[in-house]
């Protein structure tokens, strides 16, 4: 049996973006914003990189270029008898070689995500730098990855899991938290 609780609604997932698009401009002063880029992960990650690309135009001016990526080839699991899901669609319409990458996906949990995502960037070119936008740190790493940016740090057990919902793809903005209630 498992419970579950809203633990951003719409206008606090709203809030997370506007600050995570501060602390990137914080982090690209001035002219500096125009060397950035933003590549979302397949497929949860793209809603976020296009909220956080729209809050820095509005706040800097200036539109940063806006990609996806698809990561299903580069998963650490792929032949681990688990089920393969579709390839999605990579676009990546500006040259990865030149200025900062900023990669995004929604929620952070193992790292195992962002290494394969990692993986496949490297697959394009080289990125100058690349940092990590996150909506929700949930913790429980597996490899030695942090977010450069996280809308909220929330360390939750094991067996819990993150769920977040976006208006494009689900037809409201909200992450839910949803842990196990069974007892061993």
């Amino acid at each position: 049996m498992s419970s579950s609780k809203t633990i951003l609604d719409s206008v606090q997932v709203s809030k997370k973006i506007s600050e995570i698009a501060d602390t990137i401009l914080a982090d690209f002063p001035g002219d500096s914003i125009r060397d950035v880029a933003i590549l979302g992960i397949q497929s949860k990650g793209i809603p976020l990189a296009s909220r956080i690309a729209e809050a820095l135009e509005k706040k800097s001016g200036f539109a940063p270029p806006l990609g996806s990526i698809d990561i299903s080839m580069f998963r650490d699991d792929i032949g681990a008898g688990k089920s393969f899901q579709s390839i999605k669609e990579t676009c990546i319409p500006f040259d990865i070689e030149e200025g900062a990458l900023i990669l995004v996906d929604d929620v952070l949990h193992t790292g195992r995500t962002i290494r394969a995502a990692l993986d496949a960037v490297t697959n394009y070119g080289r990125p100058s730098l690349i940092r990590l936008a996150v909506l929700i740190d949930r913790g429980g790493r597996e490899f030695p990855i942090s977010p450069d940016y996280a809308g909220e740090r929330r360390i939750v057990g094991k067996d819990a899991k993150i769920l977040v919902k976006w208006k494009e793809t689900d037809g409201e903005d909200l992450a839910i938290l949803i842990e196990d209630t069974r007892i061993s």
